[in-house]
């Protein structure tokens, strides 16, 4: 038994090099991959425009949306807008504090960090697209 375990395993490994070997046979060079294309500082455009401070945008799973915190209330609140600043909504609602959104893997719920019982904890709330 341990005999024919050890020969499975030096057939896969053979299996595995002849892939790999079959794979790498190719002279085409791939597409060099560069990010100064997007991410070179150019086409920077301003998307709040208040009194108060905007911070911590978290995109959505699905590039919609950008979730951020704000205090143009007097208080920090969650907001979610569209990504060319449009439609500014506060979604949060609360006297207390709340801040740093992250969205949930399929976009339907927001996390985030409230002081709601007198201390920071992290709560989750549902999102629904506005």
């Amino acid at each position: 038994m341990k005999g024919s375990l050890s020969m499975k395993k030096i057939i896969l490994l053979i299996v595995v090099l002849m892939m790999l070997v079959a794979c790498g046979g190719s002279t085409a060079e791939a597409p060099e991959a560069t990010l100064t294309e997007v991410s070179d500082g150019t086409n920077q455009t301003r998307l709040t425009n208040n009194d108060g401070w905007n911070e911590s945008p978290s995109w959505s799973p699905d590039g919609t949306k950008i979730a951020f915190m704000s205090d143009r209330d007097g208080n920090w609140e969650i907001y979610t807008m569209n990504t060319d600043g449009t439609n500014q909504t506060n979604i949060s609602n609360n006297d207390a504090k709340d801040y740093y959104p992250s969205w949930s893997f399929d976009g339907t719920r927001i996390a985030f960090a409230s002081e709601r019982d007198g201390n920071a904890e992290i709560y989750v709330m549902d999102y629904v697209s506005n």
